[in-house]
């Protein structure tokens, strides 16, 4: 994985053909087009439904990443097509972060997924000291399920988002560490 730091932005994550860049303005109208799609939307909190809205909420990313309270990502992939969000928020719990995800139905079961949550986990673990992570998905979201399985989650709740059941996950950086065949760093006594 590689790692260009831009000043006052998030590091731009790479691997093979897949990037991870802070989400831009210019991203909007691409992202309103993938959240308006019925097979993305519909296992989603409302997303901002037109580009102004987008950008108000890319400003607020903007905004907490500066307090260091976000990490919201754009996915491009290929020639630069914007094909995702990957975010985190801070937790009030020290080193507690929660984080989302959607990408672009044609990428489904393409590794795309995959390779981007890997340097996205790793980003998040190594350089923003998260400790633990946290996700939400509703049962019936049998892609969002499997998805927080191949980050190695583990449900540690079940809750109800509007009659529907949701599962909540966590996956700790010990966890991710082991998964990953690293031996994590021992705590000092």
């Amino acid at each position: 994985m590689s790692q260009a730091t831009c000043v006052d932005n998030l590091p731009v994550l790479t691997q093979g053909d897949v990037c991870l860049r802070e989400v831009h303005p210019c991203d909007s109208a691409a992202l309103v087009e993938l959240f308006a799609r019925p097979d993305v939307s519909a296992h989603l909190s409302p997303p901002p439904a037109n580009v102004d809205e987008f950008n108000r909420w890319i400003a607020l990313s903007h905004s907490r990443r500066s307090e260091r309270r976000g990490a919201c990502y754009t996915l491009l992939t290929g020639n630069g097509d914007v094909s995702g969000l990957f975010m985190a928020l801070r937790l009030e719990t020290d080193g507690h972060a929660e984080i989302g995800f959607a990408i672009a139905p044609q990428l489904w079961g393409t590794g795309v997924f995959v390779t981007a949550t890997e340097i996205y986990l790793e980003f998040l673990f190594e350089k923003w000291d998260v400790t633990t992570l946290m996700g939400r998905t509703l049962q019936r979201n049998a892609r969002g399920v499997g998805a927080m399985r191949k980050l190695g989650a583990t449900v540690i709740e079940l809750a109800d988002r509007n009659g529907e059941l949701e599962l909540i996950w966590t996956v700790t950086k010990d966890a991710y560490e082991q998964r990953r065949g690293r031996a994590a760093t021992p705590l000092s006594s």
